[in-house]
């Protein structure tokens, strides 16, 4: 699949007025700067949850094949992004000014639940798809968004949005469809609707219990709950699937890009590999800052390492489908649009960068005077077009990190943060941390020259299958290195894992802070287990397979020790570094490394900040200046690389002697890269 470099195709209230000369003029001279700031692909924003658009679908879509058109003219891909299942309805004023202010980039124009009532789409009313709550057995709520959702494993509405996505592409002639939400974001809150109990009646052959019963749910020792969970993932394939059967066969097809690898997926049934039943291309979101701004305790600031460790699973998805991963970050200024960039180059993903101005609480007149994406993006995307050589090798993997479906989704110690979500993500923390490029794996590959080494932990639960897998693999020369409470045979630990959550029926599910915000529930979140349960001492318990009961903070440097001693030699060997991300890459071009920051000093304008009206995720950040990092690296090569630093000011001194290389990078050098041809 080609690379491409997105930005977003903003509509706004004034586009919606259609058509008229001042929007066709609008269009044309949009299309024109995306044009020059090299962008190959445009992903629409607004009129998001689209159902609420119904009755002006000939309108819509008029505007939107007028920008494909525009954007064609210049080799520019036009992809339509919509909810596939969001519906704003509003019960009170209070409710409707919320959604106005607060969700501005959805342009949250929508029905009064009177006139929803008698809606239909090919004779189908929409009120009948709606999702049923769980604890209530009534209309699902969604209070984030003041919404509701259609379900989709209802037949009618898959049909119903299959219809709707082959006319959207007829009208318009778009080249994609970000076809998004279609999972739980009410998490175990939905769904009860008829279509869904009966699913598990089929499975489990009961009748979806009321959440008094505490030996259905959080009851990961019951088979029916087990199911309960699978079928909810199962949804979203089936979904994806049935909607790639409708589509042209070139087609790009993405969904949602929230996290994978985290204990919250089992609660939202979001996962890129079940969407990947009929996707195929992988969204990764970097939801809220990127970097960070540490002194907002409102908005969204993830560290740096956490949107790699997501964007590993989401990747290794990818991967297993010959597909590729794109990248969504969220910024305002160059500073901000560069490490965005540089995030997804270090991943061998595409770059969607975006602005996300209706989140900022400014009124309509300042967030005109602020920069637009094809401003701020046109430097990152002029460098990668102008040097494709350096981002044409594929990335490679030193080690696999096994990812544990079956811990994930069939255990509770899967379900809670401090659990096994916990333990993935600090390893893959760790090998960043330390120059180790690793690869997230789902299986072992029958071919251990392919992958000299997996580390496993706290594999808590595994199928008789994994476990011939791994044994497999091992028996062919394969490293396996296995941490924490394993269900491998021969591990020998004492934990005792939590089997249920502990706590409250009302307490079992997530709440909304604030009005806004999804809040966890305190089991999830607090619910624990030691560090070592038995001796913390390492034994190879079947040739090739060692284990240590410990959990991955308590072993690093052993961890550490055994990637030096099995993991396949980076191609190009880094002696010294100091506060730099690495991964490299193997291509017909020769190998290159990427060397990204990993924290920052970033601060915002603060005029701004203190006029907003509403704080809500994101804030405008105009200094990023990288810091913990040497301006001194050292390799061990017998040839010098060509330093390329996209964003630093100043000359790169390089010495070579004796087979090593040291190179004086300019101040303040977020990202380097080195190449070196064959």
């Amino acid at each position: 699949m080609e690379k491409r470099r997105f930005t977003n195709w903003w509509i706004h209230w004034e586009d919606l007025h259609w058509p008229n000369p001042d929007s066709m003029e609008a269009v044309r001279r949009k299309a024109e700067k995306y044009a020059e700031a090299n962008i190959t692909s445009a992903i629409i924003f607004g009129c998001h949850f689209r159902w609420d658009y119904l009755p002006f679908f000939t309108i819509l879509h008029d505007y939107l094949a007028t920008v494909a058109e525009e954007l064609g003219k210049y080799g520019i891909e036009l992809i339509d992004h919509h909810s596939v299942n969001l519906i704003h309805r509003y019960s009170s004023v209070e409710e409707m000014r919320r959604v106005m202010q607060h969700s501005g980039p959805h342009i949250p124009f929508s029905p009064s639940r009177e006139a929803a009532a008698s809606w239909e789409y090919n004779g189908k009313k929409l009120n009948n798809w709606r999702m049923i709550d769980t604890k209530t057995r009534d209309i699902l709520w969604f209070p984030q968004y003041a919404s509701e959702g259609f379900c989709h494993r209802n037949p009618e509405f898959a049909e119903s949005y299959r219809d709707y996505a082959v006319k959207l592409v007829r009208d318009t002639g778009i080249k994609g469809l970000m076809a998004d939400d279609a999972m739980y974001y009410a998490n175990m809150n939905a769904c009860a609707c008829p279509y869904c109990r009966q699913e598990l009646k089929n499975r489990a052959g009961i009748d979806l219990p009321p959440i008094e019963d505490q030996s259905f749910w959080g009851n990961w020792e019951n088979p029916a709950w087990r199911h309960w969970i699978d079928l909810r993932f199962d949804a979203t394939r089936d979904f994806h699937s049935a909607l790639r059967a409708v589509l042209p066969q070139e087609f790009l097809l993405m969904s949602c890009g929230a996290p994978s690898a985290t204990a919250g997926a089992v609660n939202s049934a979001s996962d890129a590999r079940k969407f990947m039943g009929g996707c195929n291309y992988v969204n990764q979101e970097f939801s809220g800052n990127t970097p960070p701004y540490k002194h907002d305790p409102v908005t969204v600031n993830v560290p740096l390492s956490a949107r790699l460790i997501s964007a590993s699973h989401h990747s290794a998805a990818a991967r297993e489908k010959s597909a590729r991963c794109y990248g969504t970050g969220y910024g305002f200024t160059e500073p901000t649009a560069n490490i965005i960039w540089a995030a997804n180059k270090m991943l061998d993903a595409d770059c969607h960068f975006s602005t996300l101005k209706a989140r900022l609480g400014l009124p309509q007149r300042i967030l005109k005077t602020l920069p637009e994406e094809e401003d701020v993006i046109k430097t990152a995307y002029t460098f990668e077009k102008t040097h494709p050589w350096l981002f044409s090798g594929a990335p490679v993997g030193q080690l696999g990190v096994y990812f544990s479906y079956e811990t994930r989704n069939h255990t509770c110690f899967g379900a809670i943060n401090k659990g096994y979500a916990r333990d993935y993500s600090h390893t893959l923390k760790l090998l960043f941390k330390e120059g180790i490029s690793a690869h997230t794996v789902f299986d072992f590959p029958e071919d251990a020259g392919k992958l000299p080494f997996v580390l496993v932990p706290s594999p808590a639960a595994m199928t008789e299958d994994e476990i011939a897998a791994m044994r497999r693999y091992a028996a062919h020369g394969g490293k396996v290195v296995i941490t924490g409470p394993s269900a491998f045979p021969g591990c020998r630990h004492t934990y005792d894992l939590p089997t249920k959550a502990d706590c409250e029926p009302e307490a079992f599910f997530h709440t909304i802070r604030d009005g806004v915000w999804a809040q966890a529930p305190k089991w999830l979140l607090e619910m624990a287990v030691p560090e070592v349960c038995g001796e913390a001492a390492w034994t190879e318990i079947e040739k090739n397979i060692f284990y240590n009961p410990a959990r991955v903070p308590a072993v690093e440097a052993d961890i550490l020790a055994y990637c030096k001693r099995w993991a396949e030699p980076m191609p190009v060997q880094v002696l010294r570094q100091e506060g730099y991300y690495i991964t490299a890459f193997r291509g017909e071009d020769g190998v290159t490394l990427q060397l990204l920051a990993a924290e920052y000093d970033t601060d915002i304008d603060h005029h701004l900040d203190e006029i907003r009206y509403h704080r809500s995720r994101v804030n405008y950040i105009n200094k990023v200046t990288p810091i913990g990092i040497s301006r001194e690296l050292v390799l061990q090569t017998e040839r010098k690389p060509e330093v390329y630093t996209p964003f630093a000011s100043g000359e790169t001194a390089v010495s070579l002697e004796n087979g090593v290389c040291t190179l004086t990078l300019p101040r303040d050098c977020a990202y380097v890269i080195l190449h070196f041809p064959k």
